[in-house]
């Protein structure tokens, strides 16, 4: 096993288990494995000769490591900060891109590419993990006063810490793939917090360049997106890492012209309205910027936590289906966090601007719809529609 600086190992906190959504549980298939007699997983990196060249060797099982046994870790670095050291200095040696993730209680595991840098030389893999609240405003980014750097003195104390994970020997080729498994607990081995959390990924286990050959790292080159939902840790459907807070999304269904029609299941997604717009004038009140049909629209899951998300008003043409107001067009919708009373905005289809093919929709009734749109755990977009109901739009400003 591999001895990255992380000091005195505390006891395991207690897993919490429970199982979650389709496909965010860890794979079940256990290998038969014999790890008494060797320091190495059997089919991993570890059993051949010491190479200096950074060339990938044969990735790692992510089966394997984990049906290996954890190592209890000490996270006082964290939970103490400035008593002790961080566990990792440079990460320059090398670079992971993380590409799934998997979750099952307080286990997490994260696979991907793994590459090492010139002149230096793998000496094994045992992941640090650091997780950070997530911005609500910004899911990509970390929460206000986490954003420097932790562990030294007057630095937060993360919610959540490392306590255990998979420490794989090696002396050779580097592994062209990776897999940090890791069980998540507390400082204090309350129950995780409820929430979405940002995981930063580096260890050590590199030598460095040069004669003294100087103990160096890696470091993932994405935070890793992970719920925590009733004290169990959770995948973020369709999404691994989004810097930006924002993920990839087809809204071609809402174009101008599309046809208006739902999208796969809708991921279990529902939608509701109140106080819809049901007649509006294609005269503009003065000092208004247009007239629009808006309506509250709520969309809420029976799995909650973080999902992208866009909810909106549409008006299509009653004859032919198609859109012809609060058309939209971007690439990319935002992450928002959906709790048992589900996410709230006002959807706003603008009529007397921005409607397709004319500057103002002419007089006449049309159909309006409140909207949804999310991605699934495969990254396929999905498109739930309300109920719809008529709109009236009239020459003369309506009543009342």
């Amino acid at each position: 096993m591999i001895d990255v600086e992380d000091g005195e190992r505390m006891a395991t906190s207690r897993p919490v288990r429970r199982a979650r959504r389709t496909g965010a549980a860890l794979a079940s298939v256990v290998l038969a494995l014999s790890l008494g007699a060797c320091d190495a997983i059997p089919g991993l990196p570890g059993n051949g000769a010491e190479t200096s060249s950074p060339a990938a060797g044969e990735p790692m099982e992510p089966a394997a490591v984990a049906a290996a046994e954890s190592t209890p870790v000490d996270p006082s670095w964290l939970c103490r900060p400035g008593e002790g050291t961080p566990p990792v200095g440079s990460t320059a040696g090398g670079t992971m891109t993380p590409q799934s993730v998997r979750a099952d209680g307080n286990v997490l595991e994260v696979s991907g590419p793994f590459r090492l840098e010139a002149e230096h030389h793998y000496r094994g893999f045992a992941p640090v993990g650091v997780l950070v609240p997530a911005d609500p405003g910004n899911r990509g980014l970390p929460a206000p006063g986490f954003e420097g750097e932790l562990g030294v003195a007057g630095a937060p104390i993360p919610p959540i810490v490392v306590r255990e994970r998979v420490e794989v020997s090696g002396d050779g080729p580097a592994p062209s793939t990776v897999t940090a498994h890791l069980t998540l607990g507390t400082c204090d081995d309350s129950p995780l917090p409820d929430g979405q959390f940002l995981l930063r990924l580096s260890g050590g286990g590199i030598d460095g360049p040069g004669h003294a050959e100087a103990d160096a790292g890696w470091s993932a080159d994405g935070d890793v997106l992970v719920d925590v939902v009733d004290g169990a840790v959770e995948v973020v459907p369709g999404v691994v890492t989004a810097p930006s807070g924002e993920v990839p999304v087809d809204l071609s269904p809402l174009q101008c012209g599309a046809r208006l029609a739902p999208l796969g299941t809708g991921d279990e997604l529902a939608v509701q309205v109140a106080d819809p717009t049901t007649r509006v004038s294609t005269a503009v009140p003065e000092d208004e910027l247009g007239v629009s049909v808006s309506a509250q629209v709520t969309v809420t899951s029976p799995d909650l936590g973080t999902r992208a998300l866009f909810q909106g008003v549409v008006l299509t043409h009653p004859g032919t289906g198609t859109v012809v107001a609060g058309a939209r067009n971007t690439a990319r919708i935002a992450l928002q966090w959906i709790d048992q009373d589900g996410v709230t905005r006002t959807g706003r289809a603008w009529t007397t601007r921005e409607a397709c093919g004319h500057r103002a929709l002419r007089p006449g009734e049309y159909r309006a719809h409140a909207v949804a749109v999310t991605v699934d755990e495969d990254g396929a977009t999905r498109l739930v529609l309300s109920d719809p109901w008529s709109v009236e739009i009239v020459d003369e400003q309506p009543d009342g």
